[in-house]
């Protein structure tokens, strides 16, 4: 029995075309909303416009009902909504760490329930993200050593290391509970360390690929010859960074925890290509500067 393949339908070049013109004007559409959202924060928060709304809250009321205009209750409701949102960020941004009590509900709880909860703000490509939470009980009903009870940090993170290493748990000597000194705020500070220098090498190469056409939005690629087919992090980590040029080479950058190459391999058809490795670890090896350094 002969099987004769299935015929592809015609491609529709007008129907491609709309196709491009639609997601065209629908990024469009985004890129304008967005700018909507920026202009209108600037404007709210400009001293002058801070003034004016000022004298519209400190009229009479007398004054308030003859001027009736919807925009001014427009204007103020965007200005009170704007101010919220600026001492948010104001507290998320200087209160990078900060610390809660929580009530844990199961009768049979050591410590009568009590949880210490200590919430990490990170960013990540300019943005707030979802915070990060530890929770901390004690080992004993009698002894001050706290050990992670519940945590939502990534897998990627060495939060047991870390754990080792400032909040070692004591050890029973007869009656006694005994162990080295825990370090509750260098482990929360090392802790931090991690997760922000984590999300920075994401951010870096997110931004490596959007410079180089690689991203979902290629917009910012468009008109510039492609140098590179992929740009990844190698590990879970993202302290390894996987470079593959569109002539074959593959690179591998090694990232220290604060932000330092400290190694790169380049290897091409002719082995090594020891000046783009060079070039990548120039500029005094910043990871941030890569993506200059290599347009």
């Amino acid at each position: 029995m002969t099987v004769f393949p299935s015929e592809q339908p015609p491609v529709d070049p007008i129907q491609v075309e709309l196709d491009d013109e639609l997601d065209s004007l629908e990024a469009r559409i985004a890129g304008l909303r967005q700018r909507r959202i920026i202009q209108t924060a600037n404007i709210t928060n400009s001293r002058s416009s801070q003034t004016i709304l000022k004298r519209l809250r400190s009229a009479p009321k007398s004054l308030e009902t003859e001027d009736n205009n919807p925009l001014n209750s427009i204007a103020s409701s965007n200005s009170q909504k704007q101010l919220t949102h600026n001492q948010e960020c104001l507290y998320r941004i200087c209160s990078g760490v900060t610390t809660f009590k929580v009530k844990d509900p199961d009768p049979c709880s050591i410590d009568n329930g009590a949880v210490l909860g200590v919430r990490i703000e990170a960013f990540q490509s300019g943005r707030f993200i979802r915070p990060y939470y530890v929770f901390l009980n004690r080992h004993h009903p009698d002894s001050s050593a706290w050990r992670v009870h519940r945590h939502t940090v990534p897998p990627c993170i060495p939060l047991d290391s870390l754990v080792d290493r400032y909040l070692p748990a004591p050890t029973q000597s007869g009656d006694l509970l005994k162990g080295p000194k825990q370090a509750l705020p260098r482990f929360v500070k090392a802790l931090r360390s991690h997760i922000v220098a984590y999300h920075n090498r994401i951010t870096v190469i997110a931004s490596m690929r959007r410079a180089f056409g690689l991203g979902a939005n290629k917009e910012q690629g468009e008109g510039r010859e492609l140098i590179f087919s992929d740009i990844s992090p190698a590990d879970a980590e993202a302290k390894h960074i996987r470079l593959e040029w569109m002539d074959g080479r593959i690179g591998r950058a090694v990232i220290s925890s604060k932000g330092k190459i400290l190694k790169c391999v380049v290897i091409g058809e002719d082995g090594r290509d020891r000046t783009t490795e060079r070039v990548v670890l120039g500029g005094g090896g910043r990871v941030e500067g890569i993506t200059g350094r290599l347009l």
